[in-house]
Parts: structure tokens; C-alpha cells; sequence
């Protein structure tokens, strides 16, 4: 059986990935200024969810008994995808003396161009996860 972990990364990554894809023209654009390979920008978010998930979702067949905590869950690693893609892109972007006011702007133009499509991967993943770990648990208590 596959644990309740490694569904939410899968789930997550996915959902991230997706995420990704839509503002893609975007990040394609933000790494040729960079000078990074465009496809780094589009997998990260993606992969950083992933990790979160399998992180955020250890121990969650015992712990999560309501859809809404897994939603919860899901808002979190939304959260620090998104803080970790923009030091991300501050490490690739900005010059070392200038990193927290570059940091702070790139927090902001990460919310406004991905914010969007990233919260509804993570509430969609969220309800996903949820429903995939709370379903089995019901059925073997029934």
C-alpha cells in the first residue's frame, strides 16, 4: 500500500506542475532574462510542492479525519512554495547586497503572476490528498 505521504507528493507535484504550466509564458520569459533554462523555472514550483507534501503529509492516516484538514495542509505548502520558489528566483535574479529588497519584490510579483493558479492547485490538491487518505480509513473502520 502506498502511503498517505507519497500520494500527497504525487498529488501535489502534479497539481504544481499544472500551476506552473499556466503562467508558463511568463517564467519562460523571467529565465531567458535570467539566463537559466526556462524548463527549471516551470518544474520547480512543482517540485517544491512535492517536497512540502511529503513532508507536510507524514504520519497523515492517523492525523487527518476532516477534508478540511488536508485543506489546510495544502494552503501550507501552497505558502512555502511560494516563498521558496521567490528566494529562488532572488538567488538567480538579484545581486547579493540587494537580496532582501529584491526578495520582497519578487515575493510580490510571485504572488500577483502565480498566486492565482497556485492556490487553486492547492486547494484542488487538498481536496484530493483528503478524500484519498479519509476514504480507505472510513472503510476499514466501517
Amino acid at each position: 500500500m502506498i502511503s498517505p505521504a507519497m500520494i500527497a507528493s504525487l498529488v501535489f507535484g502534479a497539481c504544481g506542475l499544472l500551476a506552473a504550466a499556466a503562467v508558463e509564458f511568463v517564467l519562460r520569459s523571467f529565465a531567458e532574462e535570467a539566463g537559466v533554462n526556462r524548463w527549471i523555472f516551470v518544474a520547480v514550483p512543482g517540485l517544491f510542492a512535492m517536497l512540502f507534501a511529503l513532508m507536510l503529509y507524514q504520519d497523515a492516516g492517523r492525523r487527518i479525519r476532516k477534508l478540511g484538514e488536508s485543506i489546510s495542509r495544502g494552503i501550507l505548502i501552497a505558502l512555502l512554495t511560494w516563498m521558496s520558489f521567490s528566494l529562488l528566483a532572488t538567488w538567480v535574479w538579484c545581486s547579493p547586497h540587494q537580496i532582501t529588497q529584491c526578495f520582497s519584490h519578487t515575493l510580490l510579483a510571485s504572488a500577483v503572476v502565480g498566486g492565482g493558479p497556485m492556490l487553486a492547485a492547492a486547494l484542488i490538491a487538498g481536496l484530493l490528498t483528503g478524500v484519498m487518505i479519509i476514504r480507505p480509513a472510513r472503510k476499514s473502520v466501517e
